[in-house]
């Protein structure tokens, strides 16, 4: 199994669910806070940070200059998935199930959409 979570392996009919539509294309990732490994969710398509597991309304820019770490108040980085930040950014399966996230990702979800995608390159 992966160390980190995949985008794959999140759960877009639950988070949808749970009141996170934005626009229509979504595109969700998990990251975390490079200081204190706070975990969030994001919507990179329209780069919308969602700040609280429990309550999907609490959401904000991540080009909002004023953007903080909800637990620790770090300054977060603009481009939080961007190569450069990963190492500090990536969550682990353990830190996610420590999180509000916990249920944003699971790896019955990964292996049915690994499965899918592997039915869909012909393998």
């Amino acid at each position: 199994m992966e160390q980190f979570v995949p985008e794959h392996a999140i759960d877009y009919d639950e988070i949808l669910s749970r009141g996170g539509r934005n626009f229509g294309d979504e595109d969700f990732a998990v990251f975390r806070c490079p200081e204190c490994g706070k975990v969030y969710l994001i919507d990179y398509e329209v780069d919308i940070v969602f700040t609280n597991g429990k309550n999907l309304g609490a959401r904000v820019p991540i080009s909002d200059p004023g953007f903080t770490c909800v637990a620790c108040g770090s300054a977060m980085p603009e481009h939080p998935l961007s190569r450069r930040m990963l190492d500090r950014t990536r969550v682990t399966w353990d830190q996610l199930r420590e999180s509000d996230w916990a249920w944003a990702a699971t790896i019955e979800v990964m292996l049915r959409n690994r499965k899918q995608m592997n039915r869909e390159a012909g393998r």
